[in-house]
């Protein structure tokens, strides 16, 4: 029997979204429990959930269920029996016109003078007459295809990486002592023109893109930190751009691939889903099973068609089935912005961040404002309290009453996520904004049942 996120979880398909949710975190809560959690079996019961537990992802997967049992009842349909005693009696017939001529020619000791009847006449007026006459076939009729899934069903990841990899950059940075800051992918998107994230770049002093062989120096052309978007300008680069598509054409379930280089090695693709896509005041942000790593921030999402139709840009702390790109509808609203809440990436020091005097809450109505300052927070299940602290040079600095401290970078994306960017976690933290006023905070933690829920101090 073939699994469905029903038995994923370990409910009927008649679960209340309360059984779904208690099934959720019960199959969670044992598989954390183990030493190694399988990052793939975490992965299929958090997409299972969150399918589930909506109430339109769900209708639209019981109706895909619906769909895959009626076409498996067609095809164990029984074959006519009168078409098989048809083609039984065909074959009879033609042996026996066969073997007739076989003895007359033997019996007369030469061959016929004539040459022998042709059994294709003959047979359908022996049919005509052995058996009563079958009703005709009705004429074939051509299946429309959609262009989405007559393409899912031809087009390969070999074809797609061939086509679009000459488009793909490996983007490094140096900080001002000549040391490498950071790394990631990029877009080819124009002449000379490579599109990446800006948190790839944000503390470059100088910047390098590699296509192919080919190294050339790259500069700064247009900074949007707010949607974490740079475009590079790249004198001399003579590589391919790529056909920029629409979020717009996407929907859950459809098939793509994230291509970028991840740890700056070569270029690697993975294959995925689209697993939702979640709107923000300032577009729709695409999640993805597409596996990525860190250094394919910046890279591409390419639907089966070979159109980019997201830039990867930050995974999920729990493994790599939860992963996130921005829309390619995004690169045409590009334009340079500053946030005040940068995206730069936790600096790799040992040492904290140099610590910021408290902010008076922000007259100012933005996003990136109202977070400034310290707030006194109720994170998760387990009730845990403590502070967090959102200064205006983009340090988070986090400390529970366990005892427990952490730090590191934050930055606003879309005016409705923050994402939290730790010292020592091998990737970043989504956040979605429920509730930010001056006085009261409430985030969401990206495909958990969990909350933080803050006040000020």
């Amino acid at each position: 029997m073939k699994r469905t996120l029903y038995t994923i979880l370990g409910v009927d398909s008649t679960a209340s979204r309360q059984e779904i949710a208690a099934a959720y975190q019960a199959r969670l809560d044992d598989l954390l429990a183990t030493p190694t959690p399988d990052p793939n079996a975490v992965a299929l019961v958090h997409e299972a959930y969150q399918v589930l537990s909506n109430v339109k992802s769900r209708s639209t997967y019981d109706a895909s269920l619906e769909k895959a049992a009626s076409r498996g009842a067609k095809r164990r349909e029984p074959e006519d029996p009168r078409s098989g005693w048809l083609k039984w009696v065909s074959l009879g017939i033609v042996l026996l016109v066969i073997a007739g001529i076989g003895w007359k020619v033997q019996s007369s000791g030469r061959p016929p003078s004539q040459p022998p009847v042709s059994v294709a006449l003959i047979t359908p007026q022996l049919i005509e007459k052995a058996a009563p006459a079958a009703e005709p076939e009705p004429p074939a009729t051509a299946t429309a295809v959609s262009p989405v899934s007559g393409t899912l069903a031809t087009r390969s990841a070999e074809d797609l990486f061939s086509e679009v990899s000459n488009s793909i950059a490996r983007v490094a940075t140096t900080d001002s002592s000549g040391r490498a800051a950071s790394q990631g992918s990029g877009v080819v998107i124009g002449n000379g023109t490579v599109v990446t994230n800006c948190h790839v770049v944000a503390k470059a002093v100088s910047i390098t893109v590699k296509v192919g062989t080919d190294i050339h120096t790259a500069s700064r052309l247009v900074t949007d930190e707010e949607l974490d978007l740079c475009s590079l300008s790249v004198p001399g680069l003579a590589a391919p751009s790529v056909n920029v598509g629409s979020v717009g054409s996407l929907r859950i379930g459809q098939r793509v691939y994230a291509i970028g280089a991840p740890y700056g090695l070569d270029l690697t693709i993975s294959e995925g889903i689209v697993s939702s896509l979640r709107t923000l005041p300032a577009g729709t942000v695409i999640q993805t099973t597409a596996p990525v790593s860190p250094g394919s921030s910046g890279g591409g999402l390419f639907d089966v068609s070979g159109n980019l139709v997201g830039i990867v840009t930050f995974q999920h702390r729990y493994g790599q089935n939860l992963n996130f790109a921005h829309p390619a509808d995004w690169i045409g609203q590009m334009r340079t912005r500053t946030s005040q809440s940068s995206g730069v990436p936790p600096s790799s020091a040992s040492s904290p961040p140099r610590a910021v005097a408290p902010l008076a809450p922000s007259q100012d109505s933005s996003p990136s404002s109202l977070i400034l300052g310290a707030w006194r927070c109720l994170a998760g299940a387990a009730d845990r309290v403590g502070k967090f602290h959102f200064g205006d040079n983009g340090v988070v600095l986090i400390s529970w009453l366990s005892g427990h401290t952490a730090f590191g970078r934050y930055s606003i994306v879309g005016g409705s996520s923050v994402i939290l960017d730790i010292q020592g976690r091998d990737s970043s933290l989504a956040l979605f904004i429920q509730v930010l006023t001056p006085s009261k905070m409430v985030l969401k933690q990206a495909d958990f049942p969990e909350w933080i829920k803050c006040d000020r101090k």
